[in-house]
């Protein structure tokens, strides 16, 4: 016998009709200690006891905002690590630094406390996931860029409902652009795996060999350096490439396949590696930058179809699978030398 009430036909037509990104920011508002004044909106008013936040989405290059923005930025990072402030309002405007088109509209959402002061953020955009010959599939993921909060407010889930924002405002982006929202994906650090866990991103991990159910390895990405000679097209003297953690969110769905995986990374590629024809000097010093880049999207396109199946795993699923007699190897690279991995970003 069961004492389930069954859904009217209405209410499971709108069920069905719910993206995984709406799904996933309800189910996290559900269990969030916030109360959002809007659930509707990814623009909103936060409420916990007697404390007041506000979240906003910058869509415009000349907001004020950016300018608190970096300064929270450069306080988390270090300036050297950090793009210039005008790199990034050109972002929002959707233009790159040399003023051409960019592929995507970069947004920051943001959350102020009472004061108007910046607390914390998530940045990203939405990015295409092309298939042959470059072609649009009509699927787009949202990739993280950062995710910041003032160490003053750590550990209060503000960058929580910040992110809830981010895919809400993600999912409203691509269905007026008439595409699907399939996952969100980024670069992670182990220091924030346990908020990313948190939010639903999972690591993604490789079988030794095809036809392998007990040992895999953690996905090897790296991310190509971000900085080049406009004369020579050579990696710029204080930059380089670095080994990074790869996680997704693919709202409770299926999460990527192999191909859509070499997908995601030719779209990291495209918007942060590849720089248009007009930040050279000469065609060739473009051609040799673009070489570089593709020669590391080729290695890692070559091992992950060597590789068997792929699979998503958080900390505690991970524990689960090792328990169980799994072998799995993490990208001990990823975490840097001198990172304490019991330290929490967020």
């Amino acid at each position: 016998m069961s004492f389930e009430v069954p859904l009217k036909k209405q209410e499971q037509t709108e069920v069905q009709e719910k993206s995984g990104a709406v799904i996933a920011a309800e189910r996290l508002m559900e269990k969030s200690r916030f109360k959002r004044l809007n659930r509707k909106s990814s623009n909103t008013e936060l409420e916990i006891g007697e404390k007041h936040f506000t979240i906003e989405s910058i869509e415009s290059g000349d907001h004020p905002d950016i300018a608190q923005v970096q300064e929270l930025f450069i306080k988390t990072f270090g300036e050297e690590e950090v793009d210039p402030e005008e790199v990034m309002r050109s972002a929002v405007e959707g233009k790159t630094a040399w003023d051409t088109e960019d592929i995507t509209n970069y947004r920051l959402h943001v959350i102020k406390d009472k004061e108007g002061k910046v607390v914390s953020i998530v940045g990203g955009g939405l990015l295409d996931l092309l298939g042959d010959e470059n072609k649009p599939t009509g699927k787009t993921m949202f990739m993280i860029g950062y995710a910041v909060t003032d160490p003053d407010a750590r550990q209060g889930g503000l960058a929580r409902e910040a992110y809830i924002s981010a895919i809400m405002d993600a999912e409203r982006t691509a269905k007026a652009q008439g595409k699907e929202l399939s996952f969100a994906a980024g670069e992670c650090m182990s220091t924030s795996e346990k908020f990313w866990n948190n939010v639903g991103w999972k690591r993604a991990y490789v079988a030794d060999r095809p036809g392998e159910t007990k040992a895999y390895t953690e996905l090897k990405y790296v991310q190509p350096a971000l900085d080049f000679d406009p004369e020579t097209g050579e990696i710029a003297e204080d930059a380089g490439e670095a080994p990074e953690h790869f996680m997704v969110d693919s709202f409770g769905r299926m999460p990527p396949t192999k191909k859509e995986i070499m997908m995601t990374v030719n779209a990291f590629y495209r918007w942060c590696n590849k720089w248009p024809r007009e930040a050279f000097e000469n065609d060739e010093a473009y051609e040799k930058h673009l070489a570089y880049v593709q020669g590391i999207e080729d290695t890692f396109n070559e091992k992950l179809k060597q590789g068997g199946q792929v699979i998503y795993l958080d900390q505690q699923s991970q524990e689960k699978a090792m328990q169980a007699g799994v072998s799995i190897e993490e990208y001990a690279e990823a975490d840097g030398e001198t990172e304490d991995k019991d330290k929490e970003d967020f």
